[in-house]
């Protein structure tokens, strides 16, 4: 139950940061509502399913964890390049973006090796055998 906790507060954590770039104004703008929504529902919805699915002990909503940090540490790392290479001045999204970064890395980590760690009766059965050949068929 150690990992489960860990994973909802560090999906909590990575919600909070996003909440707090959006609060600070740091979002994209985009150019509709429809995108706009999906990258809201990226940002706090899935996590929050995810969250859900683990409290429900959904083995899938580790997996699921570990593919949601993948991509989110893709996004992190695409933005934290491209403002580093920008010659504003801003810091906090640079900064903001290696948070996000750090705790999408630690839910890659965690949510990994807490599905590793499951039992192994819990894996799905085996096929069955194969029946032998009649004596007629031949």
């Amino acid at each position: 139950m150690m990992p489960v906790r860990v994973l909802i507060g560090i999906l909590l954590a990575i919600a909070a940061v996003a909440a707090s770039a959006r609060i600070l104004g740091l979002h994209p703008p985009s150019s509709s509502s429809s995108a706009q929504l999906l990258w809201l529902a990226f940002l706090f919805g899935i996590p929050g399913v995810l969250a859900g699915c683990l409290l429900a002990q959904k083995r899938w909503a580790l997996m699921g964890v570990v593919i949601y940090g993948t991509v989110g540490l893709a996004l992190d790392i695409s933005t934290l390049v491209l403002e580093l290479r920008s010659s504003d001045g801003q810091v906090l999204v640079p900064v903001l973006s290696a948070l996000s970064g750090l705790l999408n890395f630690l839910l890659i980590i965690f949510g990994g090796r807490g599905f590793l760690a499951l039992p192994q009766d819990s894996m799905p059965p085996t096929g069955r055998r194969p029946s032998p050949p009649s004596p007629s068929a031949s």
